[in-house]
């Protein structure tokens, strides 16, 4: 089996994140020092609009001033590395790109564009642990086998296939 490291985890963590907001019941880390994030005004509104789902998933999110939010804190399954400001400007970035493209509801989209923010990227080392609970994680999920972009997460080698990739047949 080969396995999309990225991928896997997007999948894990949509599925996660979905759940969270049906249930409202992310959890929050407070932020040691609160971050300010300077907004235009079109993604201000936007902000606005998804802000109950976003506190459903841990964010603590607080306007000030016209186009201005300050985050008091973050999911805390998104670790303590996290760049606060920039994981929620991609996370409005992502949510308009899928809400332009893919026309899923409010809920999904959120859920999409977090996990693709908040995934381990591809090529990022995982010792055995790591990698074994990201396995574990992922055939437990609704949908292991397909990623949140419609691609596959997992690839099924026989030893018959790597036989014929080096022509040994």
């Amino acid at each position: 089996m080969i396995i999309d490291q990225q991928a896997a985890h997007e999948r894990i963590l949509f599925e996660q994140y979905k759940e969270q907001l049906v249930n409202n019941q992310g959890s929050s880390q407070q932020s040691l020092f609160p971050t300010t994030i300077d907004l235009s005004v079109a993604d201000f509104e936007l902000m606005n609009e998804i802000l109950p789902e976003l506190q459903s998933l841990g964010f603590q999110l607080r306007p000030f001033g016209k186009t201005t939010y300050i985050v008091d804190g973050i999911p805390a399954d998104l670790g303590n590395n996290i760049n606060e400001k920039q994981i929620i400007e991609q996370l409005l970035e992502d949510y308009k790109q899928n809400r332009a493209e893919l026309k899923v509801d409010k809920r999904d989209n959120i859920a999409r564009s977090l996990a693709k923010s908040a995934a381990i990227k591809a090529g990022t080392p995982l010792d055995n642990d790591a990698i074994a609970e990201l396995i574990d994680r992922l055939f437990a999920c609704e949908s292991p086998n397909v990623s949140i972009h419609g691609k596959p997460t997992v690839i099924t080698l026989t030893l018959s296939d790597l036989m014929e990739k080096f022509d040994k047949i």
